[in-house]
């Protein structure tokens, strides 16, 4: 016979190949490679839900997102309207009727235009001894008041806050409104700092299990960046530190999230990792989030999270292959990342034995941390803690959940 023309394509001939050497091994079916049916291991039906409690995850379609304010509502629009729509979206205050910040004794009275004041309009103390005038955005966490060379439109700065929010990056945003990158660090990182604050204060509040008979509860740690300990001895062999954080998420609740940062052991130059959570650092957030509170916590294989707790069921996935003795042969069983359990607890709970959540948590975190990180830094906690504050407010108008954390934070300020 002549040659084929053309010839078979490398691929396709290799899956030949394979298909035929596969047909000529024995047909053999061990039982440690055969997964059994949740319907067989368990009594249960095979379809058990991932969120047994609460609001199941739901995808966020970015694209048909709407808020309340666009770029456009900033841009070439007069001082008067900027200062009335930030003040109805709640991100400037309204210092109508409240204490003058200067001498703590007078009434601020409406805004009214002045010429020779920075922008024009401004609320102006009923004090004899003080009649100080205060800008709309004076005083605020994240606008800055300025003279001279020094000083930048109200206009502006909201504008790059509304790109902060829409999570436009840095250099995109000096692209597009052709300011100093000196505005758009400083917003972005006083949002950052403003963002933290308000978790810190919301976190004290979180509750697991609350009004739920078992609820399932994800924890995980997550290593972020790394770096050389300034004060370490030259001679030592393990200087480097690391910025490692802990995290538990209810299945269920997005708002329930709770980070907190680990204090991991100083390891080698080339270590790959400082290692899982140790003990000492989780036994106390095991007793003050989960212990007595009727959980059923869904962890790694790692060692510390067997510790014995009263009112905690613990699962636990192991996510790396087993070598197992089948026939007389060593054999590799892929991992399951995925089981149904079933405890013995009064509402019979059959959950779902993996940590899928709080596993992306981490990847969404990383992605918004970016490349460049300085472990053991201010700067990067407000970063983690702004990206927590973003998770529990997922699939909201962000504009509007901004305006709140400032209203509240005014309010802390000024009015206690």
């Amino acid at each position: 016979m002549g040659k084929a023309w053309p010839a078979a394509k490398r691929g396709k001939a290799r899956a030949a190949a394979q298909s035929r050497v596969t047909a000529r091994r024995p047909a053999a079916a061990p039982s440690a490679l055969k997964k059994p049916a949740a319907a067989d291991q368990l009594g249960a039906p095979k379809n058990v839900p991932y969120v047994r409690h609460g609001a199941p995850t739901k995808r966020i379609r970015h694209a048909q997102a709407t808020w309340a304010r666009s770029l456009k509502d900033f841009v070439n629009t007069p001082a008067k309207t900027i200062i009335n729509k930030l003040t109805r979206d709640k991100i400037l205050p309204d210092w109508k009727g409240a204490t003058c910040p200067y001498c703590g004794e007078g009434t601020l009275g409406p805004l009214k235009h002045y010429a020779d004041s920075n922008g024009g309009w401004a609320y102006r103390c009923n004090s004899k001894e003080c009649k100080r005038r205060v800008l709309p955005h004076a005083f605020h966490p994240i606008f800055k008041c300025g003279t001279g060379q020094s000083h930048v439109s109200l206009a502006d700065q909201a504008s790059v806050l509304f790109c902060s929010i829409a999570k436009c990056s840095q250099t995109s945003v000096r692209f597009l409104l052709q300011k100093n990158h000196k505005l758009t660090e400083s917003i972005y990182e006083s949002l950052h700092a403003v963002r933290a604050k308000s978790v810190v204060q919301h976190e004290k509040n979180i509750k697991f299990g609350a009004d739920l008979p078992w609820a399932d509860v994800e924890a995980d740690e997550v290593d972020i960046a790394k770096g050389e300990d300034p004060n370490t001895d030259a001679a030592t062999d393990k200087p480097v530190i690391w910025e490692q954080w802990g995290g538990m998420v209810q299945r269920g609740d997005q708002k329930s999230l709770v980070l907190f940062k680990l204090d991991p052991a100083k390891t080698k130059r080339r270590a790959p990792g400082p290692g899982p959570i140790r003990k000492r650092d989780w036994k106390p957030l095991a007793y003050k989030w989960v212990h007595q509170r009727n959980i059923i916590l869904h962890t790694d294989g790692a060692r510390s999270y067997k510790l014995k707790l009263e009112g905690v069921k613990h699962d636990w996935v192991v996510h790396a292959k087993k070598r197992v003795m089948v026939k007389g042969k060593w054999v590799w069983i892929k991992p399951k990342f995925t089981k149904i359990t079933h405890h013995d607890v009064p509402d019979d709970s059959k959950p779902n034995k993996t940590k899928r959540i709080i596993d992306r948590i981490w990847g969404e975190l990383r992605k918004h941390l970016g490349n460049k990180k300085t472990a053991n830094t201010k700067a990067l906690t407000n970063k983690i803690r702004s990206y927590q504050w973003l998770y529990w407010h997922r699939g909201e108008d962000l504009w509007l959940a901004t305006g709140k954390m400032l209203e509240e934070a005014f309010l802390k300020e000024h009015c206690q």
